[in-house]
């Protein structure tokens, strides 16, 4: 089989008939690959490293959604912020409020809306495993000079901002 069968598609190192699925990625996906695979690495490390404060990675970013939020925030803000479903968003509620960490407050004027509220115990339940998550971040961000983390933060946002653009097209024709 030669090279140009290869680059072609029409034939597969290994013998493999042609005709299967093409695993040469398109501009960007072997980018995209290790984007996802640096999330994963860092989530299952933070995830690890915030276990002794029986917090998952997802629970203290909506206990920090909400303290940046002010506090109080409603179910939709909340899955906006984190760019997460609102079914997710009811199960981390739900995981956080068991433990009395939030407590969800309805809203007297509209039945559809409800209200998420961090409690006291939420406050100082972040400000115990918040930095624990923080200082892992300062850690791996070493690895990069100010220049390298702000070109990283700039290019990731434009990527993030395109992504939720067309998720938001998307949604809409929904």
């Amino acid at each position: 089989m030669s090279a140009r069968q290869q680059q072609a598609g029409q034939a597969k190192p290994g013998g493999a008939k042609p005709g299967g699925a093409k695993l040469t990625g398109a501009r960007g996906m072997s980018e995209w690959i290790t984007i996802y695979q640096t999330y994963n690495a860092i989530f299952k490390l933070t995830e690890l490293a915030l276990l002794p404060h029986n917090l998952s990675l997802p629970q203290i970013h909506l206990l920090g959604v909400l303290k940046k939020g002010g506090g109080t925030l409603t179910t939709g803000e909340i899955g906006r912020a984190m760019v997460k479903a609102s079914q997710t968003i009811t199960g981390l509620v739900d995981r956080l409020e068991e433990p009395g960490l939030v407590e969800r407050v309805f809203d007297r004027r509209d039945r559809r809306k409800t209200w998420v509220r961090m409690t006291e115990k939420g406050e100082r339940k972040l400000a115990e495993a918040f930095p624990v998550a923080n200082r892992l971040a300062e850690e791996l961000s070493g690895l990069l000079n100010d220049q390298e983390l702000q070109d990283l933060k700039a290019k990731m946002e434009r990527l993030r901002n395109a992504a939720m653009d067309r998720l938001a097209g998307a949604l809409g024709r929904l």
